[in-house]
This record gives structure tokens, sequence and C-alpha cells, in this order.
């Protein structure tokens, strides 16, 4: 979350109240703008009110003296009448008066810019002695969030379901200078519509950064789960061949021999690649010397182990 720190006052800026680049709390003090011309209106108001209180007080004296002499028919109707929508018209008054009062309290304290949200912020980008205002075009200053941060992701409209069929699920992620994907993170938001350019939808991952450390706009390793375990067909992804737009692995059938098998695949698991279609369990697949590899070719075959998949980096499948 990026917020530019702008002033609803207009005016002279008098000073910065904070070093560039720390960190501020929600309702800190920022920056001021000269106060003086909206102290002066604020007590203009106040004694507006004052005075218009005052005329109310005596119109209701005045009321209540012409009440009582109505009731012995000293004065007539008409001038009691007149008493009493002096003291109706100074009520307007005076709540006039109150609402012009609490409007200038509130152009005072636009005058002390404050932070919005608790954050880092950045540099000054307008000095003290610059006039400003509502429309002036650069903001003061920029707040950035530092914790939580949102890690935003594009997935395909298949996954963007699947995880929200899921509740959310849970994202992996790893930043610059970390090794692996250390920070394992509920995803908190699914976007509600599939970009119609690339097909795909906008995933949020909630990252706690309470130490400050990370910062706004670093670029993430992200890796995606429903939760759900699923058993997969695992290959080394230097197995995989290409035909044309096909991908391809030769297995070594009973009689020895390399068949050509067309695969559709999934995601890559850490040098393993999943394969959804075209392979079964016991399949034999050549992993070594690709090149010299033709259809029906006799291979003497050396079973070498595959190497297990740290479940703590799976992405978008589970396997087992």
């Amino acid at each position: 979350e990026a917020v530019e720190i702008r002033t609803r006052a207009s005016g002279y800026l008098v000073r910065a109240a904070f070093r560039e680049g720390d960190l501020v709390k929600k309702g800190d003090l920022l920056f001021v703008v000269d106060p003086r011309p909206y102290q002066a209106a604020l007590a203009r108001a106040q004694a507006d009110l004052q005075s218009v209180r005052a005329d109310y007080e005596l119109a209701k004296k005045n009321a209540a003296r012409a009440e009582e002499l109505l009731k012995t028919n000293v004065i007539p109707q008409r001038d009691y009448d007149a008493q009493s929508a002096a003291v109706d018209q100074l009520v307007a008054r005076r709540a006039a008066a109150a609402a012009a009062v609490s409007s200038a309290e509130l152009d005072l304290d636009y005058a002390y810019v404050r932070s919005p949200i608790a954050g880092r912020i950045g540099r000054i980008l307008i000095t003290a002695g610059n006039i400003v205002g509502p429309n002036t075009a650069s903001p003061l200053a920029t707040v950035v969030s530092v914790d939580p941060l949102y890690v935003y992701v594009d997935v395909s409209e298949v996954e963007g379901l699947r995880l929200r069929g899921a509740g959310g699920g849970v994202a992996r992620v790893g930043f610059p200078g970390e090794d692996g994907y250390p920070h394992e993170v509920p995803i908190d938001f699914i976007d509600n519509r599939v970009d119609p350019a690339t097909g795909t939808l906008k995933v949020r991952a909630v990252v706690r950064n309470p130490d400050g450390r990370l910062s706004h706009g670093l670029f993430a390793r992200v890796r995606l789960t429903d939760g759900a375990a699923r058993e997969v067909l695992l290959v080394a992804d230097r197995a995989i061949a290409t035909d044309q737009d096909r991908r391809f692995v030769w297995v070594v059938g009973a009689d020895g021999r390399a068949r050509y098998h067309a695969v559709k695949l999934g995601p890559l698991e850490d040098g393993l690649r999943v394969v959804r279609e075209g392979l079964s369990p016991s399949d034999r697949v050549v992993v070594r010397g690709l090149q010299r590899v033709r259809p029906g070719v006799e291979v003497t075959p050396e079973l070498i182990a595959m190497r297990a998949v740290d479940s703590q980096s799976s992405p978008k499948e589970t396997p087992q």
C-alpha cells in the first residue's frame, strides 16, 4: 500500500516534521503549512458564535417579557410574535455560526499534515518555503506500508478458479538475497474478473514484515498451492524433447527398445516436470544420451534414482 502525502490547506510550507526514510505511525505529523491565517479565521468564527449566543440569550429574555405582557394585554399579539420570530432566527444563526467554527477548526487541522497510514516515508518532494495547496501537482512525500506487504501474482484462470475453490490457498515466497521460498503466507485475495488480454487472474498474498527489512516494489519468486496433496508423475526435465509443437519422452519398452511417447506437461518442480498425460508409473524414461536415441533403437538401460522434491517448495501441485 502506497499513499501520496498531499495537503488540503493552501499556504506557505513551514517545515517537515520527519527525517527522510523514517518509519512513521498512522497520525504522525509530517508537514506544517503556515497555520496563522487559519488560526485567525478560527478566532473570528468563534467570536461570531459568541456574539450570536449573546443575541440569542437577550432575545429569549425579551420573548419571555413579551409573553407576560401579552397575558395582561399590555402589548398586541404582533409584538409578541415579532419577539418569538427573533428567537427562532437567532437559533438558526447560532447553528450557522457553530458550523462556521467547525469548518474553521477543520481548516486549521488541515494545516498540520499527518500520515494516513503506518509505513516508511520517502524523500521530501517539496521543501519548506514553497507555496502548496490541494492543486499542487507534486505530492509532498510518499508513505509506503511495510507490514504487511502485498505480493501480487498473475495466474491462469484454471489455477485461479482452483485456488478460489480451495478458499484461497497458500503462497511460498522468496525475495532477492534469500534462498528458496522461506515465507509461507496466506492468499487473501483473488480478483473477480479475468484479464481478457492475458486470460489471467490476479492473486494477492500477505507477507508479514515486522522489522521493515523488506521494501515496497521488490520482485519476488512465488509458488502457489491450494494446500491439497495430489499424486502426480514426475520426470527429469532434461528427459523431455520437442518435436515441432509437441513434447515427448523416450520410453524403454519390455523388449529393450526405445519408443516415442507424446506427453502433456505440468509445472516444473525443482528440475522435475509434472507429466499430466502420456506416461504410467511403471514406464522407464531415458534421461541421458537423448541425441543418440531413435525409434526402435535398442537401449541398455541403467536405472538411476530420481531425487525427491522438497514438499516445502512445491508450487501448484504437491507431488507424492
